[in-house]
């Protein structure tokens, strides 16, 4: 606890010194009490704007901090860090005040969280959530303040906060639950943060020169938000917080079993630290030795993962024996670590760490992990929420699952996916307990670590509002089957997700049947993606063709919703078509021709059109997707041209 509060001060220069000193403090009774409603980045940005606006010299509508200093000049003579905590009590108590404070400070292309903890925060985090954010203050107060309930409910009055003695007494009971050490862990710092990428395909159309301006900025933000994040002064203390944070970074901590049931989050933070206990308590710090040493022929960095070793306990998620090899699981709110030593390492099987992101998991694509891959098949281990494993071949979609045999959450070695060709792909398929809605979901093996949420999204006449779902129904079997054998091609590439789109059917010329057009988009855990369009024929059993392809970009996103795709296609007699299909909003269809110059334009009932074509148009019309606003789409690039 801070030690010099009582220091006698005697104005602004003493209130600036109090700020600077217990900066990082005042923020984190911010980051506590705010109401828990939006993400954890707002919170952080709006408990540093509330403690940075404690001295405001400007005037904000309805009240800010700075106002009500100025209001009261007589208090400053009083205790200086005191007098900034009424301050920050009034801002969070002032709850049409505080979302305005997402103003400042600023952040371009990063999310911000703190780096999380283990089991005993996830509990309170939960708890905290379901008290009003008079009880929430109440208790930091309490709590992380040591104050009595005299000078608690002194201080939420004066903030003009109601029902103040039913506050005081939830706050009392939480208390009794939560001891108020844990609200020093770095769950709740605000001021030692982990950051992310915001929107990678978005940033990179920005100009250079933004991107350069952002850049300053951020370094100018970062140095405010987290160089003032001791609550001692002087350099000593920075040094000495920066070898705790060593220190901490190598201890391994172990999640509770039923953990993931009291959390209002449902990721890898919660997964409870499992294992067969023939592992000596040794290799789990070699594990987290090798992450934090990163020997170039041991560390694996995946497409994505922050580098670096980590900066927080990190969680162990597994440890054990498993197919020859000693594995360790690690986590560490942002990525996984993999640590396999092999009882006999070879080239093929050496000793390795493979560390993958793994931050924006939820209960799908946290469902399972591989743990080793053998020649003998995958061993996963599945979510403490999962109850049910087994696997479906996708080539063949009337094939039944296949139970999988399941031990303390690791499934015995399960067919992968082939190396080449796609005669068979297998799939995991997963089912949640009825605790956290029982809903059924596939995964499948792209490489690495995590596994791929695949999902499918039915036609617009099955389902008009286009909304993508788990690949657990008969109509999701069909198509998947059909465009399966493209997975392999997204290998390697850190998958965190697959959407099968279909969105569009057309009735094909002369009577030949109903065609589907697919968009195939593929979103990496790193927050890039990737999209394929492809054109499925009547018959169920013919092979897809793909007609277009975006190696990065926001096609067939949500950010990206407007899709248009073309094959040519030839009668029964001899006749060519030009096929074009697109998305709910294209209404009509041009005909371009070699130079780019619209020649022809048709209405698209049904959102497709089919043009017979001739002449030189054979070989060089295109079909251009207009839209209802009279905006032009094209589609994507067919990896066939020019070849």
């Amino acid at each position: 606890m801070l030690d010099d509060r009582d220091r006698p001060s005697s104005g602004r220069e003493d209130l600036e010194a109090a700020l600077v000193l217990h900066y990082s403090r005042l923020v984190r009774i911010a980051y506590l009490a705010l109401p828990p409603e939006g993400d954890r980045h707002g919170r952080v940005l709006a408990a540093h704007a509330i403690a940075q606006r404690t001295l405001s010299g400007g005037a904000e509508p309805g009240g800010g901090p700075g106002q009500w200093l100025r209001r009261a000049p007589q208090q400053v003579d009083g205790d200086s860090y005191a007098i900034l905590r009424q301050a920050v009590v009034n801002a969070v108590l002032g709850k049409a005040w505080w979302p305005r404070s997402l103003r400042r400070p600023y952040v371009w292309g990063l999310r911000l969280f703190p780096l999380g903890g283990g089991s005993q925060e996830l509990e309170l985090d939960a708890a905290l959530r379901g008290l009003s954010v008079t009880a929430r203050m109440a208790y930091v107060l309490l709590g992380l303040e040591e104050l009595d309930a005299d000078e608690v409910a002194e201080l939420l009055s004066g903030a003009g906060a109601r029902g103040v003695p039913a506050a005081l007494e939830r706050a009392r009971q939480l208390l009794a639950e939560h001891p108020a050490d844990v609200l020093e862990s770095s769950e709740f710092d605000p001021c030692t943060l982990r950051t992310r990428p915001a929107d990678l395909s978005r940033r990179r159309r920005q100009t250079r020169g933004v991107a350069a301006g952002g850049g300053v900025a951020l370094v100018a933000l970062l140095a405010i938000v987290i160089g003032v994040s001791g609550s001692g002064s002087g350099g000593a203390d920075a040094a000495a917080t920066g070898a705790a944070g060593a220190d901490v970074a190598h201890t391994a901590i172990q999640v509770a079993d039923g953990a993931w049931q009291q959390s209002p989050r449902l990721d890898f933070g919660v997964w409870p630290t499992r294992g067969e206990g023939s592992v000596p308590a040794t290799t789990v710090g070699q594990a987290v030795n090798a992450w934090s040493s990163q020997h170039p022929d041991v560390y694996k960095l995946g497409l994505g993962a922050a580098d670096g070793p980590p900066l927080q306990p990190v969680h162990v998620l597994w440890s054990g024996h498993l197919d020859g090899a000693t594995v360790v699981l690690l986590f560490d709110s942002t990525r996984l670590a993999r640590y396999t030593l092999p009882d006999a390492p070879t080239a093929a099987d050496p000793v390795r760490l493979d560390v993958v992101p793994a931050d924006d998991a939820d209960l799908t694509s946290a469902g399972a992990v591989v743990l080793r891959s053998t020649d003998a098949g995958d061993r996963w281990l599945v979510a403490p929420w999962v109850d049910t494993v087994g696997v479906r071949d996708l080539r063949t979609p009337s094939a039944s699952v296949q139970a999988a045999t399941v031990s303390d959450g690791v499934t015995a070695a399960l067919p992968k996916p082939p190396a080449s060709g796609c005669g068979s792909w297998p799939t995991l398929q997963l089912h949640a307990t009825a605790a956290v809605g029982g809903e059924t979901f596939a995964m499948t093996d792209l490489g690495g670590v995590t596994g791929t949420h695949l999902l499918f999204t039915a036609p617009p006449k099955t389902d008009p509002t286009q909304t993508p779902r788990e690949v657990a129904a008969p109509d999701a079997f069909g198509t998947e089957a059909r465009v399966a054998c493209g997975l392999s091609a997204l290998a390697g590439q850190g998958m965190k997700q697959v959407d099968t789109w279909v969105f569009a059917q057309q009735p094909l010329p002369q009577s030949q049947g109903l065609a589907s057009w697919v968009c195939v988009r593929a979103d990496q855990w790193a927050g890039g993606g990737s999209a394929t369009s492809e054109f499925l024929p009547p018959a169920a059993q013919a092979a897809a063709t793909v007609t277009g392809t975006e190696s990065d970009g926001r096609t067939c996103s949500t950010l990206g919703p407007n899709v248009v795709a073309q094959a040519r296609w030839r009668a029964p007699d001899g006749k060519v078509y030009l096929l074009v299909a697109g998305t709910r909003h294209v209404v009509k269809v041009g005909v371009s021709d070699g130079a780019g110059t619209v020649r022809q334009t048709v209405s698209a009932p049904e959102h497709t059109a089919a043009v017979a074509l001739t002449g030189s148009q054979a070989a060089t019309g295109s079909g251009i997707g207009i839209l209802d606003t009279g905006a032009q789409v094209r589609p994507m690039d067919d990896p066939q041209q020019g070849q």
